[in-house]
């Protein structure tokens, strides 16, 4: 099994340390943690076991920060956390490899919790995820104010993805 904070199990590999490059930068830029306090928190009634537990953490956090990775560049935001986003470090080709890699790093992590639904929950989420994401860019870049409701959808899947999946 993968220890905490693994990526994969091929990390001897010179060049996947290449590839993660922008991913492991983004790693070693403090957050709230938000999300390991929300999972544990919820467990209190889910109950599961504390090796399964361990890894829906971890994957739900390679996927929010692969996902920070491409929100950055969308974005094109220029500080992230108050450091300097990692496509300005990296250059956008690898930053965008990067998170697409770390999205099959964590679909293969989600296997290896052998639930016969983790395949569809996964590619659920990350489908609700991207169509967030999709249209809080298309509204920007079309100069269109969604509805109160509108929105509230958009952050719902945007954010509310990544909870789901815990």
């Amino acid at each position: 099994m993968l220890k905490n904070d693994e990526v994969s199990s091929s990390d001897s590999d010179p060049e996947n340390k290449i590839l993660l490059e922008p991913y492991e930068y983004i790693r070693t830029i403090p957050g709230k943690q938000i999300r390991p306090k929300l999972i544990k928190a919820f467990n209190y009634w889910f109950n599961i076991p504390e090796d399964k537990l361990l890894v829906i953490g971890e994957l739900v956090e390679m996927l929010h920060n692969a996902s920070l990775l491409i929100d950055d560049i969308e974005d094109n935001s220029k500080l992230r956390r108050g450091s300097p986003v990692a496509h300005s470090i990296y250059g956008v080709p690898l930053t965008i490899n990067a998170a697409n890699y770390v999205y099959f790093l964590a679909m293969q992590k989600a296997l290896m919790l052998k639930h016969s639904d983790v395949t569809h929950i996964f590619v659920e989420q990350m489908l609700e995820l991207h169509h967030g994401q999709g249209m809080e860019i298309w509204w920007r870049d079309n100069f269109v104010s969604p509805s109160e409701d509108e929105y509230r959808q958009m952050v719902i899947r945007k954010c509310g993805g990544l909870f789901n999946l815990a």
